[in-house]
């Protein structure tokens, strides 16, 4: 055998090793089911308020596969599902032999540093407890003064106000509001001029709801689309409280069957005396009052025979308060809400 009729024969054996390799199907991995292409996608170092669409395609092997949904484990991700080109319709079943892609919007606003984050599935069908993952290194690219927005404890009983200042590395402008966290509202948006520092106001306004409250806010800019994420969180304690203070939100109650709620009230500052409790648009109702061992402290109970096919009505609290020596009777209305359902 000459040395060219070998060099024919090498070169045949190479061109058929990579036409076998090429023509052994995509590169689609080996499975039965929801098979992905690939099931991480990691983006890199991002600024901070970057939004990235990904793309991840995928296929039906073998048997059929049916979603009842994607769940993502942060609220940064919005997934979608695409089948054979058309918006997927939860709980339909998918073919073996389809194929489609999950879209993902990958909103960064608000975090920073290394994050990992899913995409899990649930349904019916082989290969759906794999997961999708987003890999990224986020920078930021606004730096808030302060960085934590915690008014503290509060009495409510006037509007509290904290500035933030929002600096970016290059000239920007606050457009609008993405959401918000009532009953605390902002001032400032949208911004009057580009700067490289923007300053916003967080109000608490006066408030009787009692306890803990958190809340975030998206705010949108001008600058490439970024947007940024602040959260905000005051404690309540005032001085004359109601729990719940407005609403007294019943459910579903069932029809012809009694039902009991309570309502708390005290004072951390001065003397309550007992209240005086009346009620409207609550047919059948009838409440108690009893006095608790914690010294300033009531606790009302309602008693709801239910008939019509909905609850609307409302408690009058009158309170008995004596501040500093001074006397004043204090009107609560808390709002009775229920639904009732028929046996």
């Amino acid at each position: 055998m000459t040395g060219q009729t070998m060099i024919r024969l090498f070169l045949s054996f190479a061109l058929l090793g990579c036409l076998a390799l090429s023509c052994s199907g995509s590169d689609l991995p080996a499975g039965e089911g929801l098979v992905f292409h690939e099931t991480v996608a990691d983006v890199g170092e991002l600024w901070s308020g970057e939004v990235r669409e990904l793309e991840f395609p995928f296929a039906v092997v073998e048997s059929p596969v049916t979603f009842s949904s994607a769940l993502p484990t942060c609220a940064c991700l919005k997934p979608q599902m695409m089948v054979e080109g058309q918006p997927y319709v939860y709980g339909q079943q998918i073919a073996a032999g389809s194929e489609g892609v999950l879209k993902v919007v990958y909103d960064t606003a608000g975090f920073s540093g290394r994050k990992f984050t899913d995409v899990h599935f649930k349904g019916q069908g082989e290969g759906l407890k794999q997961k999708i993952e987003v890999r990224s290194w986020l920078r930021s690219w606004f730096e808030m003064s302060p960085k934590t927005v915690d008014f503290g404890q509060i009495d409510g009983e006037t509007e509290q106000i904290m500035k933030i200042t929002v600096r970016g590395q290059k000239p920007f402008k606050i457009t609008k509001m993405l959401s918000q966290s009532p009953p605390m509202e902002v001032r400032g948006v949208p911004s009057a001029a580009s700067s490289l520092e923007q300053v916003i106001e967080i109000v608490v306004p006066k408030t009787t709801a009692e306890g803990r409250h958190v809340g975030f806010f998206n705010f949108a800019t001008d600058y490439q689309g970024y947007s940024f994420r602040l959260g905000a969180g005051y404690q309540v304690a005032a001085a004359l409280w109601t729990m719940p203070d407005k609403r007294l939100l019943l459910g579903e109650l069932a029809s012809g069957v009694e039902h009991f709620s309570v309502i708390e009230v005290g004072a951390r500052k001065g003397q309550l005396g007992l209240p005086e409790i009346s009620f409207s648009d609550l047919p059948g109702a009838a409440v108690e009052v009893e006095k608790l061992a914690s010294e300033g402290r009531y606790r009302v109970h309602l008693r709801l025979l239910p008939e019509s096919t909905k609850i609307s009505g409302e408690l009058l609290l009158s309170l008995p308060y004596t501040v500093d020596g001074q006397l004043q009777n204090v009107e609560r209305r808390i709002q009775v809400f229920g639904v009732v359902r028929k046996p």
